[in-house]
């Protein structure tokens, strides 16, 4: 699972839903799920957190970085 899976995973929110949550174009998010590494560059980072702690989702260091 690359790290833009997991975050769309922990959201539970549809990629458009996602988008609008970040402040970020759809397409830009689709991109991102599809892309074989989906590597998340450190200003969709900084969102991410944001939104999550607006949000009430839990993201951990290892959400928004490759591996398991």
């Amino acid at each position: 699972m690359t790290p833009w899976q997991k975050v769309h995973a922990k959201f539970g929110l549809s990629a458009a839903g996602l988008a609008k949550v970040l402040g970020r174009h759809r397409s830009k998010i689709s991109r991102a799920l599809a892309d074989d590494k989906g590597l998340i560059n450190g200003r969709d980072q900084e969102l991410i957190l944001d939104a999550a702690r607006r949000e009430g989702v839990s993201i951990a260091a290892e959400d928004l970085t490759p591996g398991r």
